[in-house]
């Protein structure tokens, strides 16, 4: 591709972090997309979904995640113009999760709906064609209707085939219903081995950060001074992981109001302790 065109269309291709769905945002011209190669527009297609309503490239990883796909776009001449939007506490975050959920579940509804019709009505249309043939009465093997019956018959299997197909989809968008409507219900969020783990998860991703905090990559590792740039992105994650513990450990106590957070030790507590 040629870089002088690159370089006079970047100010219209960028991308951007929105903090409210923590996803990346890609924005491109069609004009510079369609001159994009066939390696490079894979970049896009293989990382991103395109979304009609925002009119641009959503990442399908969180934006935490995106290090190689931002590298990538800079590569290509994509600007990257930081931050949009306020960041969502956890708990709005899960709000928000459950109510896309319940969108899914009725797109979802409606699409069964509709294919369970698509098959009912070919169905029909191939038993409607199936009674213009006699019972029992088998191709005329030389007879000049031999081929105008052979072609009936195909056409009645596979009208037949296509109300099978219409049906099995059917059957796939109701399970994504029910899945969708389990998530919207947030049954998992009353399942207190689901909220143990994720508990467990949270606590040992706070330890790590605040060993980050210290400069410290290992349990063990030296400490070590960190720049102002590493200190503030860690404690916004540390800020992030506290709130989705404490969402997590009030969803136990809905469960049982006698919850108590019991801290394990940490791995250099066990190993002074054992040296006592």
């Amino acid at each position: 591709m040629n870089l002088d065109k690159m370089m006079s269309m970047q100010e219209d291709n960028y991308y951007i972090v929105n903090l409210e769905t923590n996803k990346l945002n890609v924005f491109t011209t069609k004009s510079f997309y369609l001159s994009l190669s066939p390696e490079q527009k894979k970049i896009l297609s293989r990382q991103c979904l395109w979304s009609k309503n925002q009119d641009c490239w959503i990442s399908k990883a969180k934006a935490g995640n995106t290090g190689f796909l931002k590298r990538q776009l800079q590569g290509l001449g994509f600007e990257d113009r930081g931050t949009v939007g306020e960041r969502l506490a956890f708990a709005d975050q899960v709000n928000q999760s459950q109510e896309k959920a319940g969108q899914r579940a009725e797109r979802a509804e409606k699409g069964a709906e509709k294919a369970k019709e698509r098959s009912d009505s070919l169905y029909k249309n191939a038993t409607d064609m199936a009674r213009a043939i006699p019972m029992g009465q088998p191709i005329l093997v030389g007879h000049h209707s031999e081929h105008r019956d052979r072609k009936y018959r195909e056409r009645i299997h596979n009208t037949m085939g296509r109300s099978v197909k219409e049906q099995e989809k059917a059957g796939y968008y109701e399970e994504k219903a029910a899945n969708a409507k389990w998530e919207a219900s947030g049954a998992k969020f009353k399942n207190p081995r689901y909220l143990a783990n994720r508990i467990k998860e949270t606590l040992a991703s706070i330890r790590r950060i605040e060993r980050a905090l210290k400069g410290k990559l290992y349990v063990y590792s030296p400490e070590r001074e960190i720049s102002e740039k590493e200190r503030e992105f860690y404690n916004e994650r540390l800020r992030q992981e506290q709130g989705k513990l404490d969402f997590h450990i009030d969803k136990m106590k809905e469960i049982n109001p006698e919850y108590e957070l019991k801290k394990s030790a940490s791995k250099s507590e066990k190993k002074n302790k054992g040296l006592k």
